[in-house]
């Protein structure tokens, strides 16, 4: 605006300027970016990465790539955020050479799908880790950058690339040190990862369960094993069960006696029934037979056998002596002629269906077992080679010599294939629920310490010394150290630290 004098005010011109700048800044914000037709981007998001004179935003369609096809978008825009048309773009997407198998490349067939972004199709052969190279020329300049590519993550990370105008020369050779803050972290650039092999996986919430493998030995059931010990005294007469090992089942005769005693008990028990007495009376009195029965019974003779006497209607001389139980004869005691006497252990007689596994267990895996769990025995003598099993008792005390926890499993034993004395390999498999979780093979032991290396991005890789918990399969539990969505290397792991000086700097660490 004019004074009174024709002159422009000093405060007209600074609001001139002022809408100006915001004129030419809507400009350039609306020339780089590429719209829907509802006015939505859809460039790849994100300031991009700073190479040479340009800055670029790559996305990979999937998100995260696969074997096949695959797309490439990739926005280019100069230092004010304009989009850069008509630029000369390159792709080459490569796989370094490992052992026999030799390089792999696939080129992307470019071309301009909307103002600054590119779109490169290419194909990848196998799954893994690819590096991808671009070239960018331009009237503007010339800049290249490489990216890092996994078919095991989300997205391509910025590798490096030419360095921005007006900054010094980025180190991404192999082995640069890093910042003084990151200690023991090294940068290794593309080619030197892909040739050493080096692999990143995420760290993951995951179920976990491992699984305990014990020694075992089969034993008897101690709950069921029994002896023959007559409460009389007598003479064996005839022995049917004639051997140590022997299988009977129950109620099978093992041996006839002869007792004085036990003649006089059946003598008395049918003397109070009237049966054999001159009187011919059905009882002399009842309650004396019922006591003479008592005796007998006592005595463990068998109800089948009082009532076969009562029948004979006169005392068996040989009476035989049944198995109390089905099993095995572990100890035989007895010949024909032999005398023994009242509570002397005639025989031994054990169960093989079910029996016992004593599996020996180490105190670390014990908080992992519980009764109830179900449990696998191996065995090569065995036809199936495998039976299930289930856990009964776990010892409350450790052996004083092996310092182990022995855990009582009870398997079937139909066919008796289990002998007892016989060891076999107990599985116990435990879940132990949703734990933070990293491979085996991301994890270094240095003395004491557990150490990884974490992807920091853009070729960059620190140690990192971690608390695991319980080993489950081939991962570890961590207790601390990590979080989930961290990146660590679970190959190469080794060469990387040899770059970092792993040996000369773990006290540090």
């Amino acid at each position: 605006m004019r004074g009174a004098n024709g002159r422009v005010s000093v405060p007209a011109i600074v609001a001139a300027l002022a809408l100006t700048v915001a004129l030419a800044a809507t400009l350039v914000a609306g020339c780089g970016r590429k719209t829907d037709e509802r006015g939505r981007s859809t460039a790849p998001q994100g300031a991009g990465d700073p190479v040479g004179p340009f800055r670029l935003s790559v996305r990979n369609l999937p998100e995260t790539p696969s074997v096949g096809d695959n797309r490439l978008e990739i926005a280019i825009r100069d230092t004010t955020g304009a989009p850069v048309r008509g630029a000369d773009v390159e792709v080459l997407v490569s796989m370094q050479a490992m052992g026999a198998m030799p390089k792999m490349e696939s080129r992307g067939e470019l071309h301009e799908a909307s103002r600054g972004v590119y779109e490169a199709k290419y194909g990848l052969a196998m799954a893994g880790e690819w590096d991808i190279g671009i070239r960018v020329r331009h009237a503007s300049g010339t800049a290249e950058a490489s990216y890092r590519l996994s078919t095991t993550l989300k997205g391509a990370s910025f590798a490096g690339g030419t360095p921005p105008i007006g900054t010094a020369a980025a180190n991404v050779g192999s082995g640069a040190p890093m910042p003084a803050d990151v200690p023991g972290a090294v940068r290794i650039d593309s080619a030197r990862r892909q040739a050493i092999g080096v692999k990143t996986e995420a760290v993951q919430v995951r179920d976990l369960s491992t699984t305990i493998r014990a020694a075992g030995r089969v034993t008897y059931d101690e709950t069921r094993r029994t002896e023959v010990s007559p409460k009389f005294s007598g003479w064996v007469r005839d022995v049917r069960v004639d051997y140590t090992g022997k299988p009977v089942r129950a109620g099978e005769v093992l041996f006839t006696a002869y007792s004085p005693e036990l003649v006089a008990a059946q003598q008395e028990y049918l003397t109070a029934l009237g049966i054999g007495s001159d009187s011919g009376a059905q009882s002399i009195d009842p309650e004396i037979a019922a006591a003479a029965r008592a005796r007998l019974l006592r005595w463990d003779i068998a109800p089948a056998q009082i009532e076969e006497i009562a029948r004979a209607g006169k005392p068996i001389e040989a009476l035989p002596i049944l198995a109390p139980t089905t099993g095995v004869v572990l100890e035989k005691n007895v010949v024909q002629g032999s005398s023994f006497s009242a509570g002397q252990t005639l025989y031994k007689i054990a169960p093989i269906h079910p029996v016992w596994v004593i599996a020996s267990v180490y105190p670390y895996e014990l908080p992992w077992v519980r009764t109830g769990m179900a449990a696998t025995i191996l065995s090569p003598f065995l036809s199936e080679k495998s039976r299930p099993g289930t856990v009964a008792y776990i010892d409350p005390y450790l052996d004083p010599q092996a310092r182990t926890a022995q855990v009582r499993v009870v398997a079937p034993n139909v066919n008796g294939d289990l002998k007892p004395d016989m060891f076999v390999d107990v599985l116990l498999s435990a879940s132990m629920g949703k734990r933070v979780a990293i491979p085996e093979s991301a994890v270094l032991f240095v003395g004491d310490k557990r150490v990884v290396f974490v992807d920091l991005g853009d070729g960059r890789f620190a140690p990192r010394a971690v608390t695991l918990g319980a080993k489950a399969g081939d991962s570890y539990e961590v207790v601390s150290g990590l979080k989930a969505g961290e990146i660590v290397v679970t190959s190469g792991n080794f060469l990387i630290a040899s770059e970092s000086r792993l040996k000369s700097s773990a006290q540090k660490w």
